[in-house]
């Protein structure tokens, strides 16, 4: 029987070096095809100069009649821009890849033509490159400033082939279910996403083993300021030269913090291991403590929730044994948050009201606002509303008074759920999306995931279920990718009820016995027990 297949055009654009990545690129659309595309009647046409067929008159013009043809444009930038496509190089645009992205450019905005969305994916270049660019590698950076400036364009940094890969399956995931709902609107700015359960890990950025010149400490001063006003490519620029300049392990460390706030925790591991291994040569006792915290966050991200505890367990005790207060504060904080994940509420109570105590007593406000906020949460998973609601409101206001853009994100988040809970579904949704405009804005993936689950969750209780999918599906996207565990186990739950809602029993239980297995694997016993209790009523149906 004859089948009506829906065809998608996705051009690659790239300079040369990322020949791993173009061969990837055509290889995972064939077998995302087969495996997903195809069975639901959609294809994707992988396309790049290699197919463009060779005709008379300039090369570049004939590539350009290709992407005009297209439906999708995904441009790959690395450390190099390339060469001009004219022979006498004099030609408006400086090299061919430019050429290209402005011809999908002025495709995306002529409606009779098929582009619907232009991908700017760049890999990440190393400290050492990143600190003294050179003129091909200025010109990618210089590009992508302008991209987060303009915000018209959706951009991502991966960490090499793999990550690309995971990247380039969640777009075209993406793009089929579209191609399913029969969306054909161009798509100009990036989605502005808004956390199932927001919480939050106090990173440990402290002084350096050595003395630290003022030069670096201004120099990382800045690159924070950078990243908490959404200038990411500009805050890397300057952790790298503060990295590779001094050497200094306060410098590793708060480029590590940022590397993991915008998700690429492997890079960020790279970091903190470099100074332990600096400060246990030199038995520097805080800098040891600090970095054991920060490799216990590594950990929790990716769901590790033993070796987190281990790391944790070793950081507190270096800082009970040197007297250091602060240090204690965000170990019983943090260690919190691991009993809290596993369900084990009282005992996540006693920690975060040691983390509260010490730091009401050192007169720590950001301490003070994260403990204010953790404990809210505590209290939301009791239903006790009322008191979660006075917890966030002291934690927003210290947050506000400090200008904690993280820490306001969070605070709004947690407001949105407690509405959520009340039935006040309107309100809930304005205040996932005020906290997902900073999410956004500094770059934080976890919250940008967390804000999509959020916010399908609220379209879930409203109907919306078509709504609500694409919004878990955003998350689980974003998760995947940066490895967070507990997330992905939250979004195929998320996902699961949506199927059983629809009356889609297979699916239903295919997404919860996901989330069942990597909830067991991460070791959260309780919400082991609630997707099963939801599996046992689909079998009894």
């Amino acid at each position: 029987m004859a089948v009506d297949i829906k065809g998608y055009r996705i051009f690659i654009a790239s300079p040369r070096g990322l020949e791993d990545e173009r061969q990837r690129f055509f290889d995972t659309i064939q077998e995302y095809n087969t495996a997903e595309a195809l069975p639901v009647n959609i294809q994707f046409v992988p396309i790049g100069w290699e197919y463009t067929l060779p005709g008379k008159g300039r090369p570049q013009s004939l590539i350009n009649e290709e992407i005009k043809a297209c439906d999708y444009f995904v441009l790959v930038l690395w450390d190099r821009w390339g060469t001009s496509p004219d022979k006498d190089g004099k030609g408006k645009y400086s090299s061919g890849t430019e050429e290209e992205y402005h011809v999908a450019l002025d495709c995306s905005n002529k409606p009779k033509l098929p582009m619907r969305q232009i991908i700017a994916l760049f890999k990440s270049v190393d400290a050492r490159q990143l600190s003294d660019p050179g003129k091909e590698l200025q010109k990618v950076l210089n590009f992508k400033k302008g991209l987060e400036e303009e915000k018209e364009i959706l951009f991502k940094t991966f960490e090499g082939p793999v990550d690309f890969e995971k990247i380039l399956r969640g777009l075209l995931g993406q793009w089929r279910r579209d191609g399913e709902h029969g969306k054909t609107a161009k798509v100009h700015k990036p989605e502005n996403p808004p956390t199932l359960e927001p919480s939050e890990i106090t990173s440990e950025s402290e002084q350096s083993i050595k003395a630290e010149t003022e030069q670096t400490r201004t120099i990382v001063e800045q690159a924070k300021t950078l990243a908490d006003e959404g200038k990411v490519t500009e805050a890397e620029e300057m952790f790298a030269k503060a990295v590779v300049n001094s050497g200094e392990p306060h410098a590793y460390t708060a480029y590590g913090i940022f590397l993991a706030r915008v998700g690429r925790l492997g890079q960020a591991q790279v970091m903190y291991e470099k100074v332990l291994d600096i400060a246990t040569k030199i038995g520097n006792e805080k800098s040891i403590a600090a970095s054991y915290g920060n490799l216990g966050l590594i950990y929790y991200t990716r769901g590790e929730l033993d070796k987190a505890e281990e790391m944790l367990k070793k950081s507190l005790e270096i800082n009970e044994k040197i007297g250091r207060q602060e240090g204690v504060a965000k170990q019983y904080g943090n260690l919190g948050l691991i009993y809290q994940t596993r369900g084990e509420l009282g005992k996540a109570e006693e920690m975060l009201k040691k983390a509260l105590e010490i730091n009401e007593k050192i007169g720590r406000q950001e301490g003070m606002a994260r403990q204010y906020g953790n404990l809210g949460l505590i209290y939301r998973i009791r239903k006790e509303l009322d008191k979660a609601e006075e917890m966030h409101k002291k934690a927003l206001e210290i947050n506000e008074r400090i200008g904690r853009q993280e820490g306001i994100a969070n605070q709004y988040a947690a407001f949105g759920l407690i509405y959520k809970d009340r039935g006040d579904l309107k309100r809930a949704e304005e205040w996932h999306i005020k906290g997902l405009e900073i999410e956004n804005k500094i770059g934080r993936l976890e919250g940008i995931a967390r804000q999509y689950g959020n916010l399908g969750v609220v379209y879930q209780k409203k109907g919306e279920l078509d709504k609500a999918e694409e919004m878990h599906k955003k998350a689980l996207e974003i998760n995947e990718r940066i490895g967070r565990q507990e997330g992905i186990a939250i979004q195929y739950s998320n996902l699961g009820r949506i199927y059983e809602k629809r009356g889609d029993v297979g699916k239903a239980k295919e997404y919860w016995e996901k989330a069942r297995d990597l909830y067991k694997k991460i070791g959260i016993p309780n919400e082991v027990k609630n997707v099963e209790g939801r599996l046992e009523k689909i079998i009894e149906k």
